[in-house]
């Protein structure tokens, strides 16, 4: 075998799984409700939604947008990992920015949506008109 047909192959199995380990992050979130699960170890998972529709979005110029993500709820100590992804109706795939966090900490984050290629105004208004919100996941003690 040449190392590209075996870079290929890794490439295809950790697609592969990562499409196994969002469908069970999809599922453990759906079970969650937003409500920590404890460890032996203090480790605990967390997850939530903002409102789709109803998702406090700011301004940010020149064409973007943020949200804060309130996780005071989930009792963390520490700043945990968080996880997230943005989901709607329409067009919300052609954004970026919706992985990258900032502000970390035990009580919440903050997430900036740049227009990237819509061609339209990105504004709160219209972010909600499309159901834009944010889905996010949390580990930590």
């Amino acid at each position: 075998m040449n190392i590209k047909k075996i870079f290929g192959m890794f490439i295809a199995l950790s697609a592969v799984l990562c499409i196994i380990l969002a469908l069970l992050v999809n599922a453990l979130a759906a079970e969650l409700k937003s409500i920590p699960l404890s460890a032996s170890n203090g480790y605990k998972i967390a997850s939530g939604s903002t409102i789709p529709g109803r998702t406090s979005w700011v301004v940010y110029p020149p064409n973007s947008i943020y949200v804060d993500i309130n996780t005071r709820k989930a009792g963390f100590s520490e700043t945990p990992l968080y996880f997230t992804s943005i989901g709607g109706d329409h067009s919300h795939f052609m954004t970026q920015g919706a992985t990258s966090i900032y502000r970390p900490s035990p009580t919440g984050f903050r997430v900036y949506i740049y227009k990237g290629e819509l061609k339209f105004s990105l504004t709160p208004d219209k972010a909600n008109s499309l159901l834009w919100h944010i889905n996010w996941m949390a580990i930590g003690k």
